[in-house]
């Protein structure tokens, strides 16, 4: 067979860019080509997911295809093995970060991303539009890992929670904890973040006693969201379109 299982041992020996994986379950190689892949379990989720990488010109493997939201173990293997059988049948390979289809998909099924890693922030910053095409979960872990590289320790909260805080950051020093709730909001350009969110995010901030609230948005907020915000400037942030562009500036 063309795709054999390998040990994590000889996976890691591979020059594998891993930045943002999960914890890893099994691990394949193909024997024709220098494509490698992993099995991945979602630990927030408790899904299962598969990312396939090829080796780049710089020798680095890096991620071409990957696919998230499946059920079982043994489904993602299944996969993973027969999306390395076609790569080697075709003899060739494409990187497919995103799709860039002219239909419009269904919201799942927009982009598949099973990390957030450096390359793929680096791709935002030169086409920040593409966020719009992230399902919201992923934009979720799109600001999740921005906020760890500035230094925060995150939390993402479960995807099936009530609203108020998609991500739970600390930082804490000898002196205290700085303790912030962000919510996030996937929107369209036109689908403004209107007052409801606002006293919705502030409930929470209140009854759960953060030091900050901040709400992040691909969209932009309306005059009445920012004006209501203005109330709480002391304790609520609003980040729009135009700031993570800004923060997406560093990679």
């Amino acid at each position: 067979m063309s795709i054999q299982q390998i040990s994590r041992n000889k996976f890691d020996s591979l020059n594998i860019e891993k930045v943002g994986f999960f914890p890893e379950r099994a691990w394949f190689e193909s024997t024709e080509m220098d494509i490698a892949g992993t099995v991945i379990k979602d630990p927030i989720d408790k899904d299962w997911s598969y990312v396939v990488l090829a080796k780049d010109e710089d020798d680095i493997y890096r991620c071409i295809e990957s696919e998230v939201s499946l059920t079982s173990q043994a489904e993602a293997e299944s996969k993973i093995v027969s999306t390395m059988v076609g790569l080697n049948e075709q003899g060739t390979f494409k990187e497919k970060l995103y799709s860039d289809s002219t239909e419009t998909p269904d919201e799942e099924e927009q982009v598949v991303i099973t990390t957030i890693d450096t390359q793929i922030k680096t791709y935002l910053k030169k086409h920040p539009e593409k966020m719009y095409d992230l399902s919201p979960r992923k934009f979720e872990e799109l600001v999740a890992a921005i906020l760890k590289d500035m230094g925060f320790d995150v939390e993402l909260t479960k995807a099936t929670r009530d609203g108020g805080r998609d991500i739970i950051a600390y930082i804490k020093n000898s002196v205290c904890s700085y303790l912030t709730h962000i919510e996030c909001k996937k929107y369209a350009p036109e689908n403004k973040v209107g007052v409801g969110i606002i006293r919705e995010v502030m409930g929470v901030h209140q009854l759960r006693q953060a030091t900050k609230s901040i709400i992040v948005t691909t969209g932009f907020f309306s005059k009445d969201a920012v004006k209501e915000a203005k109330m709480a400037e002391n304790h609520l942030d609003l980040k729009d379109f135009n700031d993570l562009k800004y923060w997406l500036q560093k990679y």
